[in-house]
Protein backbone atom coordinates (compact mmCIF):
# COMPACT_ATOMS: atom_id res chain seq x y z
CA UNK A 1 0.00 0.00 0.00
CA UNK A 2 2.78 2.29 0.93
CA UNK A 3 4.49 1.76 -2.73
CA UNK A 4 0.77 2.72 -4.26
CA UNK A 5 0.62 5.61 -2.23
CA UNK A 6 3.71 7.17 -3.66
CA UNK A 7 2.80 6.45 -7.14
CA UNK A 8 0.33 9.27 -6.34
CA UNK A 9 1.45 13.10 -6.67
CA UNK A 10 -1.09 14.01 -3.61
CA UNK A 11 -2.83 17.55 -4.49
CA UNK A 12 -4.40 19.99 -2.11
CA UNK A 13 -8.16 21.06 -2.94
CA UNK A 14 -11.10 23.23 -1.65
CA UNK A 15 -13.45 22.45 0.69
CA UNK A 16 -17.60 22.15 -1.30
CA UNK A 17 -20.80 21.65 -0.10
CA UNK A 18 -22.78 18.30 -1.39
CA UNK A 19 -26.28 19.00 -2.74
CA UNK A 20 -29.14 17.75 -1.33
CA UNK A 21 -30.04 14.52 -0.90
CA UNK A 22 -31.70 12.82 -4.49
CA UNK A 23 -34.01 10.58 -3.62
CA UNK A 24 -35.20 7.01 -5.38
CA UNK A 25 -38.71 6.81 -5.68
CA UNK A 26 -41.32 3.67 -6.98
CA UNK A 27 -44.58 4.52 -8.29
CA UNK A 28 -47.18 1.74 -8.92
CA UNK A 29 -49.79 2.79 -11.76
CA UNK A 30 -52.86 1.23 -11.77
CA UNK A 31 -56.56 0.36 -10.05
CA UNK A 32 -57.51 -1.08 -6.95
CA UNK A 33 -60.63 -2.56 -7.40
CA UNK A 34 -60.33 -5.24 -9.87
CA UNK A 35 -56.70 -4.80 -10.18
CA UNK A 36 -53.43 -6.51 -8.83
CA UNK A 37 -52.47 -4.49 -6.07
CA UNK A 38 -49.53 -2.76 -5.04
CA UNK A 39 -45.65 -4.47 -5.45
CA UNK A 40 -44.28 -5.48 -2.31
CA UNK A 41 -41.18 -3.14 -0.43
CA UNK A 42 -39.36 -6.27 -1.31
CA UNK A 43 -39.77 -5.62 -5.15
CA UNK A 44 -37.18 -4.19 -7.12
CA UNK A 45 -38.70 -4.83 -10.57
CA UNK A 46 -35.97 -4.44 -13.29
CA UNK A 47 -33.95 -2.65 -10.92
CA UNK A 48 -33.41 -5.41 -8.44
CA UNK A 49 -33.38 -3.55 -5.44
CA UNK A 50 -36.73 -3.62 -3.27
CA UNK A 51 -38.53 -0.87 -1.96
CA UNK A 52 -41.60 1.17 -0.94
CA UNK A 53 -43.67 1.75 -4.17
CA UNK A 54 -46.44 4.45 -4.24
CA UNK A 55 -49.89 3.57 -5.26
CA UNK A 56 -51.56 6.15 -8.11
CA UNK A 57 -54.98 5.16 -8.08
CA UNK A 58 -56.46 5.33 -11.54
CA UNK A 59 -60.42 4.14 -9.88
CA UNK A 60 -61.20 7.72 -8.75
CA UNK A 61 -60.04 10.33 -11.38
CA UNK A 62 -62.52 12.87 -12.59
CA UNK A 63 -60.51 14.50 -15.17
CA UNK A 64 -58.01 14.92 -17.84
CA UNK A 65 -55.29 15.75 -14.85
CA UNK A 66 -54.44 13.46 -12.10
CA UNK A 67 -51.99 15.05 -9.15
CA UNK A 68 -50.59 12.45 -6.44
CA UNK A 69 -50.30 13.41 -2.76
CA UNK A 70 -46.42 14.28 -1.62
CA UNK A 71 -44.67 11.04 -2.17
CA UNK A 72 -42.45 8.25 -0.23
CA UNK A 73 -38.60 7.28 -1.61
CA UNK A 74 -38.21 3.60 -1.59
CA UNK A 75 -37.18 3.75 2.52
CA UNK A 76 -41.31 4.83 2.79
CA UNK A 77 -39.76 8.17 4.03
CA UNK A 78 -41.74 11.34 3.26
CA UNK A 79 -40.73 13.77 0.04
CA UNK A 80 -41.98 16.80 -1.28
CA UNK A 81 -42.00 15.01 -4.41
CA UNK A 82 -44.95 14.88 -6.11
CA UNK A 83 -46.33 13.35 -9.62
CA UNK A 84 -48.60 14.86 -11.84
CA UNK A 85 -50.06 13.28 -14.80
CA UNK A 86 -51.75 15.51 -17.49
CA UNK A 87 -53.92 13.58 -20.04
CA UNK A 88 -54.11 16.53 -22.63
CA UNK A 89 -57.91 16.53 -23.00
CA UNK A 90 -58.32 13.00 -22.07
CA UNK A 91 -59.05 10.91 -18.96
CA UNK A 92 -56.44 8.26 -17.62
CA UNK A 93 -58.51 5.31 -17.41
CA UNK A 94 -57.49 1.77 -14.95
CA UNK A 95 -56.96 -0.99 -17.27
CA UNK A 96 -56.41 -5.02 -15.97
CA UNK A 97 -55.31 -8.10 -17.48
CA UNK A 98 -53.82 -11.19 -16.89
CA UNK A 99 -50.36 -11.23 -18.31
CA UNK A 100 -49.90 -15.05 -19.25
CA UNK A 101 -46.08 -14.86 -18.36
CA UNK A 102 -46.45 -12.80 -14.44
CA UNK A 103 -46.49 -15.20 -12.65
CA UNK A 104 -45.46 -14.15 -8.61
CA UNK A 105 -47.94 -11.53 -7.14
CA UNK A 106 -45.20 -8.38 -7.50
CA UNK A 107 -44.84 -8.85 -10.82
CA UNK A 108 -48.66 -8.97 -11.73
CA UNK A 109 -49.53 -6.33 -9.33
CA UNK A 110 -46.79 -3.71 -11.42
CA UNK A 111 -47.20 -5.12 -15.15
CA UNK A 112 -51.01 -6.57 -15.50
CA UNK A 113 -52.84 -3.50 -14.12
CA UNK A 114 -51.81 0.13 -16.09
CA UNK A 115 -53.13 3.35 -17.22
CA UNK A 116 -54.26 3.91 -20.42
CA UNK A 117 -55.28 6.83 -22.57
CA UNK A 118 -55.08 5.92 -26.41
CA UNK A 119 -53.29 9.20 -26.64
CA UNK A 120 -50.97 12.01 -25.57
CA UNK A 121 -49.91 12.37 -22.25
CA UNK A 122 -47.56 13.52 -20.10
CA UNK A 123 -46.25 12.84 -16.20
CA UNK A 124 -44.50 15.65 -14.27
CA UNK A 125 -42.31 15.01 -11.07
CA UNK A 126 -42.07 18.52 -9.29
CA UNK A 127 -39.91 18.29 -6.15
CA UNK A 128 -36.45 16.40 -7.00
CA UNK A 129 -33.52 17.94 -6.09
CA UNK A 130 -31.59 19.13 -8.50
CA UNK A 131 -29.17 16.69 -9.99
CA UNK A 132 -28.80 13.35 -12.48
CA UNK A 133 -31.37 10.81 -12.43
CA UNK A 134 -32.31 7.49 -14.59
CA UNK A 135 -35.56 6.78 -15.23
CA UNK A 136 -37.23 3.29 -15.61
CA UNK A 137 -40.76 3.99 -17.12
CA UNK A 138 -42.84 0.16 -17.32
CA UNK A 139 -45.23 0.94 -20.54
CA UNK A 140 -46.02 -2.87 -21.37
CA UNK A 141 -49.66 -3.51 -22.65
CA UNK A 142 -50.49 -6.43 -20.62
CA UNK A 143 -53.34 -7.67 -22.73
CA UNK A 144 -51.57 -7.40 -26.19
CA UNK A 145 -47.76 -7.45 -27.17
CA UNK A 146 -49.15 -5.92 -30.38
CA UNK A 147 -49.57 -2.11 -28.46
CA UNK A 148 -46.73 -0.18 -28.34
CA UNK A 149 -46.52 2.95 -26.37
CA UNK A 150 -43.54 5.50 -26.97
CA UNK A 151 -42.02 6.95 -24.03
CA UNK A 152 -39.81 9.99 -24.48
CA UNK A 153 -37.96 12.08 -21.57
CA UNK A 154 -37.25 15.73 -22.61
CA UNK A 155 -33.76 16.46 -21.91
CA UNK A 156 -32.32 13.15 -21.93
CA UNK A 157 -29.43 12.32 -24.72
CA UNK A 158 -31.35 8.92 -24.82
CA UNK A 159 -34.21 8.72 -27.15
CA UNK A 160 -37.43 8.45 -27.34
CA UNK A 161 -38.11 4.50 -27.18
CA UNK A 162 -40.78 2.32 -27.97
CA UNK A 163 -41.91 -0.11 -25.44
CA UNK A 164 -44.22 -3.25 -25.80
CA UNK A 165 -43.87 -6.97 -25.95
CA UNK A 166 -44.94 -10.06 -23.52
CA UNK A 167 -43.38 -10.48 -20.23
CA UNK A 168 -42.36 -14.61 -20.86
CA UNK A 169 -38.25 -13.27 -21.18
CA UNK A 170 -38.85 -11.23 -17.62
CA UNK A 171 -37.57 -7.53 -17.39
CA UNK A 172 -36.35 -6.55 -20.66
CA UNK A 173 -35.58 -2.67 -21.84
CA UNK A 174 -37.67 -1.95 -24.69
CA UNK A 175 -40.18 -4.64 -23.61
CA UNK A 176 -41.21 -4.13 -20.35
CA UNK A 177 -39.86 -0.87 -20.00
CA UNK A 178 -37.78 2.15 -21.36
CA UNK A 179 -34.85 3.41 -19.66
CA UNK A 180 -33.25 7.30 -19.57
CA UNK A 181 -30.48 9.60 -17.97
CA UNK A 182 -31.10 13.24 -17.62
CA UNK A 183 -30.29 16.19 -15.78
CA UNK A 184 -32.58 18.24 -13.64
CA UNK A 185 -32.23 21.46 -13.01
CA UNK A 186 -32.89 23.22 -9.67
CA UNK A 187 -36.35 24.39 -9.29
CA UNK A 188 -37.17 22.22 -12.79
CA UNK A 189 -39.51 19.34 -13.17
CA UNK A 190 -38.27 15.86 -14.42
CA UNK A 191 -40.92 15.25 -17.32
CA UNK A 192 -41.79 11.80 -19.30
CA UNK A 193 -43.70 12.01 -22.38
CA UNK A 194 -45.59 9.25 -23.81
CA UNK A 195 -47.69 8.60 -27.25
CA UNK A 196 -49.14 5.83 -29.01
CA UNK A 197 -46.92 4.04 -31.27
CA UNK A 198 -49.15 1.41 -32.01
CA UNK A 199 -53.28 1.16 -31.04
CA UNK A 200 -53.02 2.42 -27.40
CA UNK A 201 -50.67 3.41 -25.01
CA UNK A 202 -49.82 1.93 -21.42
CA UNK A 203 -48.17 2.87 -18.36
CA UNK A 204 -47.65 0.37 -15.73
CA UNK A 205 -45.38 2.31 -13.09
CA UNK A 206 -42.33 4.42 -12.99
CA UNK A 207 -39.03 3.96 -10.81
CA UNK A 208 -36.32 6.98 -10.34
CA UNK A 209 -32.81 6.59 -9.22
CA UNK A 210 -30.00 9.05 -8.42
CA UNK A 211 -27.22 9.17 -10.91
CA UNK A 212 -26.94 6.78 -13.29
CA UNK A 213 -28.69 3.84 -12.49
CA UNK A 214 -30.43 2.01 -9.64
CA UNK A 215 -28.06 0.99 -6.55
CA UNK A 216 -27.96 -2.23 -4.66
CA UNK A 217 -25.01 -3.91 -2.40
CA UNK A 218 -24.56 -3.62 1.02
CA UNK A 219 -22.81 -0.72 2.43
CA UNK A 220 -20.51 -1.56 5.46
CA UNK A 221 -17.51 0.20 7.43
CA UNK A 222 -19.29 3.56 7.35
CA UNK A 223 -19.61 6.44 6.81
CA UNK A 224 -16.03 6.75 5.80
CA UNK A 225 -13.70 9.76 7.29
CA UNK A 226 -14.83 13.11 6.39
CA UNK A 227 -12.50 14.49 2.75
CA UNK A 228 -11.78 17.87 2.15
CA UNK A 229 -15.33 17.55 0.33
CA UNK A 230 -16.84 18.78 3.98
CA UNK A 231 -18.87 15.04 3.66
CA UNK A 232 -17.51 11.46 3.87
CA UNK A 233 -17.08 9.77 0.09
CA UNK A 234 -19.62 6.77 -0.84
CA UNK A 235 -18.90 3.94 -2.96
CA UNK A 236 -22.26 2.35 -4.54
CA UNK A 237 -23.09 0.26 -7.15
CA UNK A 238 -25.38 -0.21 -10.43
CA UNK A 239 -26.24 -2.32 -12.57
CA UNK A 240 -27.43 -5.54 -11.73
CA UNK A 241 -25.92 -8.40 -9.30
CA UNK A 242 -26.76 -11.08 -11.80
CA UNK A 243 -23.37 -12.15 -12.95
CA UNK A 244 -23.90 -13.59 -16.12
CA UNK A 245 -25.38 -10.24 -17.10
CA UNK A 246 -21.79 -8.60 -16.78
CA UNK A 247 -23.23 -5.27 -15.73
CA UNK A 248 -21.97 -3.26 -13.24
CA UNK A 249 -21.07 -0.14 -12.07
CA UNK A 250 -19.36 1.34 -9.39
CA UNK A 251 -19.81 4.72 -8.27
CA UNK A 252 -18.17 7.41 -5.84
CA UNK A 253 -19.45 10.53 -4.62
CA UNK A 254 -19.12 13.14 -2.38
CA UNK A 255 -15.12 13.12 -3.36
CA UNK A 256 -13.28 16.26 -3.33
CA UNK A 257 -13.28 18.31 -6.67
CA UNK A 258 -10.48 17.01 -9.11
CA UNK A 259 -9.21 14.55 -7.29
CA UNK A 260 -7.78 11.33 -8.60
CA UNK A 261 -8.78 7.67 -7.53
CA UNK A 262 -9.59 4.28 -8.21
CA UNK A 263 -11.62 1.21 -7.08
CA UNK A 264 -10.16 -1.62 -4.87
CA UNK A 265 -11.78 -5.08 -4.64
CA UNK A 266 -11.42 -8.23 -1.99
CA UNK A 267 -13.64 -11.25 -1.27
CA UNK A 268 -12.70 -10.65 2.47
CA UNK A 269 -14.12 -7.52 4.47
CA UNK A 270 -11.34 -5.89 6.81
CA UNK A 271 -10.19 -2.63 8.32
CA UNK A 272 -7.08 -0.98 8.74
CA UNK A 273 -7.06 2.64 10.11
CA UNK A 274 -4.40 4.77 8.01
CA UNK A 275 -2.40 3.27 6.04
CA UNK A 276 0.51 4.30 4.59
CA UNK A 277 -0.26 7.62 6.18
CA UNK A 278 -3.95 8.21 4.66
CA UNK A 279 -6.40 9.93 6.94
CA UNK A 280 -8.99 8.26 6.27
CA UNK A 281 -9.71 3.87 7.13
CA UNK A 282 -9.33 0.78 4.47
CA UNK A 283 -12.28 -1.43 4.91
CA UNK A 284 -10.75 -4.66 2.90
CA UNK A 285 -8.18 -7.73 3.75
CA UNK A 286 -7.14 -10.32 2.35
CA UNK A 287 -6.28 -10.39 -1.28
CA UNK A 288 -6.82 -6.64 -2.88
CA UNK A 289 -6.90 -6.20 -6.03
CA UNK A 290 -6.82 -2.73 -7.85
CA UNK A 291 -8.31 -0.95 -10.79
CA UNK A 292 -4.97 0.78 -12.33
CA UNK A 293 -5.63 -0.35 -15.34
CA UNK A 294 -5.50 1.83 -18.40
CA UNK A 295 -8.26 4.03 -17.87
CA UNK A 296 -9.43 3.18 -14.16
CA UNK A 297 -7.53 5.84 -12.27
CA UNK A 298 -10.35 8.19 -12.94
CA UNK A 299 -10.66 11.95 -11.81
CA UNK A 300 -13.85 13.44 -9.78
CA UNK A 301 -13.99 16.86 -11.89
CA UNK A 302 -16.29 19.21 -10.49
CA UNK A 303 -19.10 17.31 -8.72
CA UNK A 304 -16.73 15.16 -6.90
CA UNK A 305 -17.58 12.11 -8.41
CA UNK A 306 -15.72 8.79 -10.64
CA UNK A 307 -17.91 5.92 -12.10
CA UNK A 308 -16.29 2.93 -13.43
CA UNK A 309 -18.03 -0.16 -15.30
CA UNK A 310 -16.31 -3.05 -14.24
CA UNK A 311 -15.85 -6.13 -15.89
CA UNK A 312 -17.04 -9.33 -14.12
CA UNK A 313 -14.61 -11.21 -15.87
CA UNK A 314 -11.89 -9.43 -15.31
CA UNK A 315 -11.46 -8.52 -11.80
CA UNK A 316 -8.70 -7.76 -10.22
CA UNK A 317 -6.63 -9.68 -7.57
CA UNK A 318 -2.83 -10.21 -6.65
CA UNK A 319 -2.39 -13.28 -8.72
CA UNK A 320 -4.54 -11.86 -11.77
CA UNK A 321 -7.73 -11.63 -12.92
CA UNK A 322 -11.02 -13.74 -11.57
CA UNK A 323 -14.49 -14.01 -12.67
CA UNK A 324 -17.49 -13.14 -10.59
CA UNK A 325 -19.90 -16.94 -10.51
CA UNK A 326 -23.92 -17.00 -9.12
CA UNK A 327 -23.17 -17.12 -4.99
CA UNK A 328 -19.37 -15.18 -4.94
CA UNK A 329 -19.33 -12.20 -2.77
CA UNK A 330 -17.52 -9.46 -3.37
CA UNK A 331 -16.68 -6.00 -1.43
CA UNK A 332 -15.31 -3.04 -2.87
CA UNK A 333 -13.90 0.88 -1.87
CA UNK A 334 -12.54 3.64 -3.27
CA UNK A 335 -8.91 5.37 -2.94
CA UNK A 336 -8.52 8.89 -3.77
CA UNK A 337 -6.20 11.82 -3.20
CA UNK A 338 -6.95 13.86 -0.44
CA UNK A 339 -5.78 17.14 1.43
CA UNK A 340 -6.02 17.94 5.46
CA UNK A 341 -4.86 21.32 6.88
CA UNK A 342 -3.39 21.89 3.35
CA UNK A 343 -1.17 18.91 3.65
CA UNK A 344 -1.60 16.31 0.88
CA UNK A 345 -2.43 12.79 1.99
CA UNK A 346 -4.86 10.26 0.42
CA UNK A 347 -8.92 9.22 1.70
CA UNK A 348 -11.18 6.19 1.67
CA UNK A 349 -14.68 5.83 0.63
CA UNK A 350 -16.72 3.04 3.34
CA UNK A 351 -17.21 -0.32 1.78
CA UNK A 352 -19.94 -2.12 -0.32
CA UNK A 353 -20.75 -5.44 -0.44
CA UNK A 354 -22.22 -7.25 -3.13
CA UNK A 355 -23.46 -10.79 -3.56
CA UNK A 356 -23.63 -11.76 -7.34
CA UNK A 357 -26.39 -14.11 -8.83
Amino acid sequence: MNRLLTSFTLLAVTSGLSAAQQPSIYVDIGSVSGGAGTPSSTFGAAASTGGFWNDLDLDFVAGPVLVSPPLNDIGNNPTPVTLTWDGLGADPLPLFFDEPCTTTLDDAALMDDCGYIGGSSQFRFDGLPGGTYTVYTYAMAPDSPAFLTNVFVPGSLDPAQDVGGDFCSGYLAGITHAEHTVTVGVGQPLIIDISVTASFDSLNGIQIFPGSGPSFGTSFCGPAVTNSSGAPAEISVSGTPVASLNDLTLICSSMPPNSFGFFLVSQTQGFVANPGGSQGDLCLGGAIGRYVGPGQILNSGAGGQISLAADLTQIPSPTGFISASPGDIFNFTTWFRDSSMGMATSNFSQGVEVTFQ
